[in-house]
């Protein structure tokens, strides 16, 4: 039977500040939001008391804990520290998959008795980091990391075969991993509310609903999950966006914005040692409208110039709150070189 640990550092973002600055713990701390336009990244759980939450625009955060404490995000500190653990977790499994700087599965089949390998897991993490971490152990991936979930913060849950539906049919149907708001709204009108309700639709109701993610959610919710550890995750874009705290109408303030985006994405590529191909420009306008434009190149290229031209191709007129720079189209050593210029044009970014 395999043996299949989930890892989820409690409150990351949050938990390192607190680390770092003492006198931030038991305080309500909320990582980003700080500008008006800015979004929540993550916060403590003193502050998920009051009801915030990551993605929650930062205005609304301050209306609902007017005493949070908030602070910059500082990714380079929690790239850290996330390399941190994953020298820990790495010495229990050559088996691993890293989900983001604070995630992972690992396949732990290869030890007679995998219960004392998490709780040591944990302890270690807590002592060689100062960190805390919640685990979940059981068979497969899908109920792993429903056992993490369970008892946040600091938890260590077991699914054993044997518990796996009675643990199950008590839960609320967004406990499934790949169930969100507007799923939930979906059943919630079929009045599925929990995942025993869930398991009175039929197979053919489930893929009528959820297309072919539907085979894979009407497993999950029985609890069987066939899915191996993916160990190499490739790179398929790297960006930065930032949004600003008024709205910008200028064609060469966003220039200006948008080359100090494209220099932290160069580093990025250059650091994973990666050679795009693509580069892409984004615009959100004060509607909240979102269109993208792109350029590609098989050769040596100057970025900035690519840039210049992408950043002429858009109308600044109604007013921009935010802006993204990505490379993608990542070119394998043994390609060849030449160039090649696309036109231009306007692309949903929903499409």
């Amino acid at each position: 039977m395999r043996k299949i640990l989930h890892m989820d550092l409690d409150a990351f973002f949050a938990s390192v500040e607190q680390l770092d600055n003492p006198e931030l713990r038991g305080k309500p701390v909320i990582v980003g939001g700080r500008e008006n336009r800015g979004v929540v990244s993550t916060c403590s759980y003193e502050a998920r008391a009051f009801g915030i939450h990551s993605a929650m625009p930062g205005a609304v955060a301050r209306r609902k804990c007017p005493h949070g404490i908030f602070v910059p995000v500082r990714y380079e500190r929690y790239k850290e520290k996330s390399a941190e653990v994953r020298e820990i977790y790495t010495n229990y499994s050559d088996q691993y998959e890293t989900l983001g700087l604070d995630e992972a599965y690992l396949d732990v089949s290869h030890f007679a008795d995998a219960v004392p390998i998490a709780k040591e897991l944990k302890q270690r993490v807590k002592q060689e980091t100062g960190l805390t971490c919640s685990i979940g152990l059981s068979y497969n991936k899908s109920l792993a990391k429903i056992a993490s979930d369970l008892r946040k913060p600091d938890a260590l849950v077991i699914i054993r075969p044997e518990e796996a539906l009675s643990i199950l049919e008590n839960l609320p149907i967004g406990a499934l991993h790949g169930i969100g708001k507007k799923s939930k709204e979906k059943l919630a009108q079929k009045e599925i509310y929990t995942v025993k309700d869930f398991w009175n639709l039929s197979r053919d109701e489930v893929i009528q609903m959820f297309g072919k993610f539907g085979y894979d959610l009407y497993d999950r919710a029985r609890g069987e999950d066939k899915r191996e550890i993916v160990m190499d995750r490739t790179v398929r874009s790297i960006s930065r966006e930032t949004t600003f705290p008024i709205d910008i109408y200028d064609r060469n303030d966003v220039a200006s914005l948008a080359k100090e985006l494209l220099e932290e994405g160069i580093q990025a590529v250059e650091k994973k040692n990666l050679k795009p191909r693509t580069l892409s420009l984004k615009i959100r306008y004060t509607d909240f409208t979102t269109h993208s434009k792109q350029r590609t190149a098989y050769d040596e290229v100057d970025w900035f110039v690519l840039l210049d031209d992408l950043i002429d191709s858009f109308d600044y007129t109604s007013g921009i709150r935010l802006i993204s720079v990505r490379f993608s189209n990542f070119m394998e050593e043994t390609d060849g070189s030449h160039y090649q210029q696309l036109s231009l044009s306007w692309e949903d970014e929903n499409r």
